[in-house]
């Protein structure tokens, strides 16, 4: 290589890398400051043009559709069509609702460019688009325009079109039906209709036999396999980006086992590598999410400039393909930042399961140096789908499965944690602790902690299976795993039938002031315990040797539980409607005669 090349190479580096600072630090401003610093640039259109597609998609939805259009009509046709294939469809289907709205801006941007390029690259997907919005009439030049084309618009008497609330398939002749048509709701028809209609008088005033050639091409086309060849266009374009077919991209949630994780080639991702100006930066879009202070966020800050540049380039195509496999919309902030909280956190977990209970940055450093990003996201993909596949096998045979009870029988805190890990991605039960629900696995205690209330659950099942139960028995309540021990103990001590009929008020009292009675002993504060453990052997048949020993922590939280509910209540004082750990008779209304 000469020294001249070498010379304009190392000029395009600099300039790169000078724009690259300025499209991070216009991602990182507030929308108004964004939008400014582009337009106020020096050369708006090459700091535009420059921007990663994925990034300027995100500036739009940040900036906003309205206000980016000045933005869009200096934008390259590539980054044009990259917003096309992530706003119109909707899976494998072209959504006509998505694709006006995204014409629309386009149109505003710049018409005449818009029309050229669609025409000349994309005519198939263009024509598709008129033929599901519209119908087309070519009168010959000796017939008379029939009565009813009052309603068609025409431009040069030969040619006609109007907008039916049903189009024509363009197969056969015929009109869609309710099922298969996949045209706009009605409120949004006349947006699309009216944007047509500029469109075809401004490609008209441009050139009258392309406008000729563009309705001729629509009445032939055949939409099925239009849309079918466009589908797999784009997933061609999308793939080149990181965005794998759903299908395929779901593989992303392979477990990787740690003896199969794969070594960077020459540990490590080479340096002094040689700048090519064909290759494009990754998106820097996703670094404004990666905040926090978990492993795989502290271990960043020992990188140096070059790996995190490449490393960029492998979290961004991560990202991707979770997008893919998950079929994120990217309409909004939020939906972004949930995908990377994703990847972020499956990171987390990843090295803190390689690094086994040692979870340092400068270790996680090692691990990032030497195995590729996909392999450490599956390792801690694995120990969720392990969780996963374990609550499984146990629920195909348990107690619960065999007598059809819903998953609500284990009460509100097991219910969250096996909901959690029977969803197709599992997830952590988090009661709200941080806001949500539900969130990702992010760290071994989340995995130690659901597993251990997984065993707690698995535990009490076996035991429930040993009981004599009579579940036909339960006509009143609400039946969870606590009323059912709790109701069958208490019966059992008021010599009542071991069935799971409500207890009548007055002898519960007796039972309710026996479990709660004062003394000064702290022995006598452990009785309860100790008789429901000598109650459940009796019951089960089982030795309290043999009893799981994830059952007794399952009685012991139900006893404390007891205690902190009622143990300050007056036995006079109780009313069934407010002792859900019972099944108790509710008082009847007496009706008074008058």
């Amino acid at each position: 290589m000469s020294d001249k090349t070498n010379y304009r190479l190392a000029n395009i580096q600099n300039r790169e890398i000078k724009l690259r600072a300025v499209r991070h630090e216009i991602l990182a401003v507030e929308s108004e400051k964004a939008l400014e610093m582009i337009l106020d640039a020096p050369s708006p259109a090459t700091l535009i043009q420059s921007f990663p597609d994925q990034d300027l998609y995100y500036l739009m939805h940040k900036i906003g559709p309205d206000d980016f259009i000045p933005i869009l009509a200096m934008a390259k046709s590539d980054q044009w069509e990259y917003i096309l294939d992530v706003e119109a469809w909707d899976n494998d289907r072209l959504d006509l609702e998505s694709m006006t709205k995204t014409f629309d801006l386009l149109f505003q941007a710049d018409p005449q460019r818009l029309l050229r390029w669609v025409i000349k690259e994309k005519p198939d997907y263009f024509e598709f688009y008129l033929l599901k919005n519209m119908e087309i009439i070519v009168r010959e030049h000796d017939e008379i325009p029939p009565e009813n084309f009052d309603d068609y618009i025409t431009m040069d008497d030969k040619f006609y079109f109007r907008f039916p609330d049903k189009p024509m398939t363009g197969d056969d002749n015929k009109f869609l039906t309710d099922d298969d048509d996949k045209s706009p709701k009605p409120e949004n028809k006349e947006q699309a209709w009216e944007l047509i209609e500029k469109m075809l008088k401004t490609l008209a005033g441009m050139d009258l036999s392309v406008f000729h050639g563009l309705l001729l091409e629509t009445c032939a086309l055949l939409p099925i396999e239009t849309e079918e060849e466009q589908f797999r266009l784009k997933n061609l374009r999308l793939a080149e980006k990181g965005f794998l077919p759903p299908h395929e991209a779901i593989g992303i949630y392979q477990p990787t086992r740690l003896s199969d994780l794969r070594k960077r080639p020459d540990a490590g991702i080479l340096k002094n590598k040689p700048f090519d100006p064909d290759i494009p930066m990754p998106p820097q879009f996703f670094s404004l999410f990666i905040k926090g202070d978990n492993l795989f966020v502290k271990s960043l800050e020992f990188f140096d400039s070059e790996f995190i540049l490449d490393l960029e380039s492998e979290l961004a195509a991560l990202i991707n393909k979770v997008i893919s496999a998950d079929k994120i919309k990217l309409k909004a902030k939020q939906d972004l930042g949930r995908a990377i909280s994703k990847v972020c956190d499956y990171l987390n977990l990843g090295l803190e399961v390689i690094l086994k209970g040692e979870p340092k940055p400068e270790l996680a450093k090692n691990v990032i140096h030497k195995y590729f990003l996909e392999d450490i996201f599956r390792t801690g993909s694995r120990a969720g789908i392990k969780l996963k596949t374990k609550a499984a096998n146990w629920f195909q045979n348990s107690f619960m499965n065999q007598n059809k009870l819903p998953l609500s029988f284990l009460g509100e805190d097991f219910l969250g944690c096996i909901g959690g890990l029977f969803l197709d991605r599992p997830l952590y039960y988090n009661a709200y602790v941080s806001g949500d629900l539900y969130r990702n696995f992010k760290s071994i205690s989340d995995i130690t902690k659901t597993n251990t209330a997984l065993e707690q659950i698995m535990a009490l099942d076996t035991v429930l299976g040993k009981l004599n139960i009579d579940l036909e028995s339960f006509k009143e309540g609400v039946l969870t795993y606590k009323t059912l021990i709790l109701t069958l103990w208490a019966k059992d001590r008021l010599k009542q039938a071991m069935n799971l009929e409500p207890i009548d008020m007055v002898l519960f009292k007796e039972f309710f002031a026996a479990l709660f009675s004062k003394s000064d002993s702290d022995a006598i504060e452990h009785i309860p315990l100790n008789d429901l453990i000598i109650w459940t052997c009796e019951a089960t048949g089982m030795k309290e040797t043999d009893l799981p020993e994830k059952f007794f922590e399952v009685l012991t939280a139900l006893i404390n539980e007891l205690k902190d509910e009622y143990g300050s209540v007056d036995p006079e004082n109780i009313d069934p409607r407010f002792i859900p750990h019972f099944l108790l008779r509710k008082k009847k209304n007496k009706r008074k005669d008058k």
